[in-house]
């Protein structure tokens, strides 16, 4: 699978999507945004989670001691700085994570509190139920 990193926007060489590929294409995008939409509502209504808080926690959760760097958190969610920052402060004050320097200029270190861990563990068994329902049977309906 190649990368289109560093190809020239204006390169007109590549025909255009045929009409069955941005229909193939489109058809990806509804199906993939009606699952992370149903699992999001899902994890939400049983715990009230958002899709963010899950998977941050879950990151975090799966990391080894329960924490990593801010930085190593946000090239993991492939966020910017920004969004994550914002979205751990509104964590960090529901107590689901805590953060503290990691000692070298502005980098962090994120932990999972205790509630975070609570409140993960409590909302697992959502999501997979959420994920097996909406994601693995319309998929496999679908074939």
């Amino acid at each position: 699978m190649g990368s289109l990193q560093g190809a020239d926007a204006g390169d007109t060489t590549q025909p255009a999507l045929s009409a069955h590929e941005k229909e193939a294409w489109r058809s990806f995008l509804r199906f993939s945004g009606e699952v992370i939409s149903a699992v999001e509502r899902d994890v939400y209504a049983a715990t009230g989670l958002s899709g963010a808080d899950f998977q941050i926690l879950a990151r975090l959760h799966e990391a080894e001691e329960h924490q990593l760097t801010q930085k190593d958190l946000g090239v993991l969610m492939g966020w910017t700085a920004t969004r994550l920052s914002h979205q751990i402060a509104r964590m960090d004050r529901r107590d689901l994570v805590d953060r503290e320097a990691a000692g070298r200029g502005r980098l962090m270190m994120l932990h999972l509190t205790d509630a975070g861990c609570r409140a993960y563990t409590s909302a697992l068994p959502v999501h997979t139920r959420s994920v097996r329902e909406n994601y693995f049977r319309r998929r496999q309906e679908a074939s």
